[in-house]
C-alpha cells in the first residue's frame, strides 16, 4: 500500500508529487498546504533536503518532515535544515500521522487559518 493511501486511511488528503520540481509547481499554486512530507532521495534536480530548503526560504510557514532509510543522511539534515523533522525509514504511518496532523494544525492555529 503506498504511503498516500495509508495517509488517506489516516483522513489526510495528500497531494503527490513525482520529484522536488513537481512539489515546487503545486506549493506555488493556489493550493491549501498543510504540511510538506518528503523522501530525503528523489529524482530530478533536486532532493528532498533542497525541497526543505526552498520550503524554507519560499513557504517559511510550512512544516516539512524529511524521511530517509539511508542512516548517513540524518547527519547531514541536522546540518542542512536543523528546523526539520526527521523519519527513518521504514516508519509507521501510525506514528508518522499524528506528527503530521500536530504540524498542520500548529500552522493553521499560528497563522489563523483553523477551521
Amino acid at each position: 500500500m503506498s504511503l498516500a493511501d495509508s495517509l488517506r486511511e489516516c483522513g489526510f488528503f495528500p497531494i503527490e508529487a513525482c520529484d522536488a520540481d513537481e512539489a515546487v509547481e503545486i506549493l506555488q499554486m493556489d493550493v491549501e498546504i498543510d504540511v510538506v512530507l518528503t523522501d530525503a532521495r528523489m529524482p530530478g534536480t533536486m532532493d528532498g533536503f533542497g525541497l526543505a530548503k526552498w520550503i524554507r526560504e519560499n513557504r517559511p510557514e510550512l512544516p516539512v518532515f524529511i524521511a530517509s532509510g539511508y542512516s548517513g543522511k540524518f547527519d547531514l539534515a541536522e546540518e542542512l535544515c536543523a528546523r526539520e523533522t526527521y523519519f527513518r525509514k521504514p516508519y509507521d504511518v501510525n506514528e508518522v500521522a499524528p506528527k503530521l496532523r500536530a504540524a498542520a494544525l500548529t500552522r493553521r492555529v499560528k497563522y489563523g487559518k483553523l477551521i
